[in-house]
């Protein structure tokens, strides 16, 4: 055999032999523990050599002595970074070698006992160390094994615990050397520790003590489990037909275990409902993981959904017949907004009265029994329940954008306790997107990859940062890689990776059956969502597009009647090249006049009215004056006129107030009835 160098063949010249590979494993494995007795055989040779030199002298005697003891001294004070046994067995066993070879030099090495004491202390010393270096080895999941590794990070007189071993994951409890170390010590040294362990950094993260700042929980996941992509049509929904109180599941975490996210609270297990906030950057897997949690949603049977997509439904376009409610003009979205701030009041009234203190799954049914009767008697009322709602706004830096940072405020704060949970999808939640109380409010995160460490500091909490979170290490290189943080999640959880599942052409068909199974089996919406919704939105809520599952897809140019004529019977003799007659005295002033022709204020004001309702009509019910520039142009009238009789028909209670200044919403005819 031979090894290609140079392009020539050089031959081997001499075989390995099965004799050879032993002595060489032998002496490999010696070596690590020549060095003591190297040292116990120096001591002596230099106990004979000393003798030689200064047997019987005072003042050798003397500065042995000294040299003895600050040799001793400077061991241990050395040895303070290391740990308590290793200073102190290090101090020993240079006392007693200094004071051997002390008395060697000045009396002989072989003077009395210390030859014997040569004899018998050098080989237990010697194997003392030896013994040391055997258990250090050989016990991995012990202290001295992790020593090293703590040494090498700058934490060596931390103290490990007994580890605690699961499949694919090991949790060590850290107790840190009291007055000198800190979390935040362990926190900064957890790139050290990925990197002595040869892992990702992901893999190793750590869970402080909150009762303390010296103890915590240090924990590594040495695979990556997440690397195996799993498609959502292999496991399908969770819990089809079940509660919106049953886990939304959305993936799993990179040790196995289910990747889980509850919205309502439950008063029992002390969870809070939560809204949502779902972020990360182009390429991240952000859609796909909308589209796990929205099929989690759409196979419960007590929970309906608005949605506010400004791309048209392009992901969400098979759940369309699932939506209670779904818009994609900025207008509509606006609209939509104001009207969740209206059902919010009417939902907390009615779970009020059914002395609900928080949504629960028995809201959602028809309410018998006595305990949440709204008569004063407490006889059963049989009230329709309430479902669950959940109000959806995808890409809502385009939403925030042209409503303001703020549009959300008030809705994040107070939807909670209405049953509702509102949850927000878009890219970086930074301050230019989305205000702080918004995003305070909105409470739990899914993250998913970061173009960097400070847009994830816009999503993740600086505790879970500090524990090892690194969404901005998978930047888009890793799609579905998430952090998912939220109440039921148990917070040594907050810092562990989980990956969402991955939606193929293949999911189309699966996600229109989900739909379409909702649309059948699903809750519809309850009285008191719809009328308070109906209030504020009017026919663009009561005339909302749904889908008919049932009915086969039809256009509108079928409602036409081919037979029928075009041209009303009573209109042919018209002549449509005749001009029309001119207005003569006395006769009525259309509305609608030629250009130049500029009413008198009474007239605009009925002209202006004519239009608040025309935009009500198509569906526009939030206005301000820039909505009504074409009209100041064909009229003549300035917007600050127009600002002024939007007012006025505020005063009127035609319009109401919104979040925004300069933003009326029109109260639909029919509520003002």
């Amino acid at each position: 055999m031979g090894r290609k160098n140079n392009d020539e063949t050089v031959p081997t010249l001499v075989q390995p032999t099965s004799g050879g590979n032993t002595r060489s494993y032998l002496v490999r494995r010696l070596q690590p523990h020549l060095p003591p007795w190297l040292g116990v055989a120096g001591v002596g040779v230099v106990g004979a050599l000393g003798n030689w030199r200064w047997e019987g002298s005072a003042a050798a005697g003397v500065g042995l002595t000294l040299a003895s003891v600050a040799l001793t001294g400077a061991t241990w004070w050395a040895g303070k970074s290391t740990s308590q046994q290793r200073r102190l067995h290090s101090a020993i066993t240079v006392a007693a070698g200094s004071a051997w070879l002390t008395g060697a030099c000045l009396a002989g090495p072989t003077a009395g006992a210390l030859d014997d004491l040569y004899l018998i202390g050098g080989p237990v010393v010697a194997l003392s160390w030896n013994v040391r270096l055997v258990l250090r080895t050989s016990d991995p999941a012990g202290e001295n094994a992790d020593k090293g590794l703590l040494e090498r990070v700058g934490l060596a007189r931390a103290q490990i615990g007994a580890a605690k071993v699961e499949p694919n994951r090991v949790t060590a409890p850290l107790l840190l050397d009291p007055g000198t170390q800190t979390n935040d010590d362990v926190a900064k040294a957890l790139p050290g520790i990925a990197s002595a362990l040869d892992v990702p950094r992901t893999a190793v993260r750590y869970q402080p003590d909150p009762d303390s700042e010296r103890r915590g929980d240090l924990v590594i996941v040495p695979r990556d489990m997440l690397a195996d992509t799993v498609r959502w049509e292999t496991d399908g929904p969770a819990f089809p037909g079940g509660s919106i109180t049953d886990p939304l599941v959305l993936g799993v975490y990179d040790d196995g275990a289910p990747l889980c996210l509850w919205l309502p609270g439950d008063a029992k297990s002390h969870r809070n409902a939560t809204h949502l906030l779902i972020a990360g950057m182009t390429g991240s897997g952000k859609g796909d993981g909308a589209l796990n949690v929205q099929t989690e949603i759409l196979t419960r049977t007590d929970v309906i959904m608005w949605l506010s997509d400004p791309k048209e439904f392009q992901d969400f376009r098979p759940l369309l017949p699932a939506y209670d409610w779904a818009v994609s003009d900025p207008a509509d979205t606006e609209i939509m907004v104001e009207t969740v701030k209206a059902v919010i009041p009417a939902r907390t009234k009615w779970l009020g009265s059914h002395k609900y203190r928080q949504w629960e799954a028995a809201a959602a049914k028809r309410q018998t029994d006595p305990a949440h009767s709204c008569h004063d008697d407490g006889t059963p009322c049989g009230c329709e329940g309430l479902p669950f709602h959940v109000v959806w706004f995808e890409e809502a830096g385009v939403s925030l954008g042209l409503l303001g940072d703020d549009a959300f405020n008030s809705i994040a704060n107070l939807a909670r306790s209405a049953g509702m949970a509102l949850i927000v999808s878009l890219q970086r939640p930074s301050h230019d997107q989305m205000s702080t109380t918004t995003r305070d409010a909105l409470g739990s995160r899914l993250c998913f990859g970061v173009p960097n460490a400070t847009a994830a500091g816009f999503m993740l909490p600086d505790t879970v940062l500090d524990a090892g979170a690194a969404p901005e290490r998978w930047a888009n290189r890793r799609p579905g890689y998430c952090y998912l943080v939220a109440p039921g999640i148990p917070e040594d959880r907050y810092a562990d990776p989980g990956r969402t599942r991955w939606f193929t052409q293949e999911s189309v068909s699966l996600m229109e059956t989900v739909a379409q199974w909702f649309a059948r089996n699903g809750a519809t919406v309850d009285p008191v969502t719809e009328k308070a919704a109906a209030t504020v939105a009017g026919r663009a809520y009561t005339d909302r597009r749904r889908v008919d599952v049932d009915a086969a897809d039809t256009e509108d140019d079928d409602m036409i009647d081919e037979n029928e004529p075009l041209v009303d019977a009573d209109d042919e003799h018209i002549d449509p090249e005749q001009d029309l007659p001119e207005v003569g005295e006395g006769d009525d002033v259309p509305l609608v006049q030629e250009s130049g022709y500029k009413p008198d204020p009474e007239e605009a004001r009925q002209l202006l009215a004519q239009a608040i309702n025309e935009f009500e009509a198509a569906g526009t019910l939030v206005v301000g004056p820039k909505d009504f520039s074409d009209w100041c142009d064909r009229n003549g009238y300035s917007r600050p006129w127009v600002s002024a009789r939007l007012k006025e028909a505020h005063e009127d209670g035609r319009l109401a107030e919104t979040g925004k200044v300069g933003r009326w919403r029109i109260v639909p005819q029919m509520s003002n009835a």
